[in-house]
């Protein structure tokens, strides 16, 4: 979550997004970035080049940051808290932004729309209220806001809540109403900050159908989730972001390559740290390490029903207790591991 204050207006009401720095008084510097023309990169839509981002209090959000969004892609953001997710999205919205690079089809507000990680409502209006005014603000002629208000606010399953009062939604229905307006604004670079955050597994699957059309209509998503198996299912690439850069991006098949196709078995223990690995020396026959850290051991095994019970003898040589052991496939959590050398946080974390 960005540190920043929302890009909102002053009646509550998310707006059109500006410069963060004119929000929260934050300052975005990139020495000798370019700030107009069109992206170098082919296909790119807008190119960031050593994005950087300053806070208030003079702690950095983006260190440099480079990475180009392509047209008609879905690009998911992975990264832990603080990394500077919500920045880049921010960013990316902002009217103005040294260090970025767009294409001509999105160096307009109209052309991109962000929906924020914390939406804001005018409470005393309805749901169907509160989407309808803001399509309209973007531009929409009435008619038009009416339908598309109506339309995916069916789709995300608020059409039976529409007329009761915003004020009263839960987080999770305002989430779907944020999303609700950000989908019927049809921009062609839609912006989401955390839009899994309080949706149920149907809005999940609205949301994933709804960013597969977009695809198909050759219009751009970008987004930042804490869930890698929603990134890896629904993403044309994935960037990993952390300490305010981006480490790699790419599709997910290819990033998983990277970390191999054998099955992992994690071993977690309870309370003792993990075991000395100097002390168990190496690993038997067909397992090798794939992630160690304080409270698990994470070993890539050719064959688990095989090699398993080779695998705890071996680990518990260091005389620890073992409280799980799960085995699965590789995950982007994997990979992000190797390839950053930091974990992501696991839901509800």
């Amino acid at each position: 979550m960005s540190r920043g204050r929302s890009a909102h207006g002053t009646d509550g009401v998310a707006a059109a997004p500006a410069t963060p720095g004119a929000h929260a008084g934050g300052t975005p510097t990139v020495p000798g970035a370019r700030e107009e023309g069109t992206p170098t990169v082919p296909g790119a839509l807008v190119v960031a080049e050593g994005l950087a981002y300053t806070y208030p209090d003079g702690s950095p959000a983006l260190r440099g940051l480079s990475l180009e969004v392509r047209d008609g892609e879905r690009l998911g953001l992975l990264g832990p808290n603080g990394s500077g997710k919500s920045t880049l999205l921010r960013l990316l919205a902002a009217d103005v932004a040294p260090g970025l690079v767009r294409s001509p089809g999105t160096d307009g507000l109209r052309d991109r729309w962000l929906a924020l990680d914390r939406p804001v409502f005018r409470p005393w209006l309805s749901g169907v209220e509160n989407a309808v005014a803001l399509l309209e603000l973007r531009g929409a002629a009435p008619p038009a806001a009416r339908r598309a208000a109506a339309a995916w606010l069916t789709r995300f399953g608020l059409a039976d809540d529409a007329h009761r009062p915003a004020g009263s939604y839960s987080s999770g229905m305002r989430r779907r109403l944020a999303l609700a307006v950000a989908f019927g604004t049809d921009a062609r670079l839609l912006l989401l900050d955390e839009p899994l955050a309080g949706l149920d597994p149907s809005g999940r699957a609205v949301l994933a159908a709804a960013l597969s059309e977009r695809r198909e209509e050759g219009r751009t998503t970008v987004f930042s989730a804490h869930d890698p198996g929603f990134a890896g299912a629904h993403c044309d690439r994935v960037a990993f972001i952390v300490g305010g850069r981006c480490e790699v991006a790419d599709a997910p098949a290819r990033l998983l390559d990277r970390v191999g196709a054998g099955p992992r078995v994690e071993i977690r223990f309870p309370e003792s740290p993990a075991p000395d690995r100097a002390a168990i020396g190496d690993p038997p026959h067909g397992v090798r390490f794939a992630a160690w850290s304080g409270q698990a051991v994470t070993l890539e095994v050719e064959d688990p029903r095989r090699t398993l019970p080779d695998a705890l003898a071996w680990i518990l040589r260091g005389g620890v207790s073992v409280e799980s052991v799960d085995v699965r496939q590789p995950t982007l959590a994997d990979a992000f591991l190797l390839l950053t050398g930091h974990a992501l946080a696991k839901r509800g974390e």
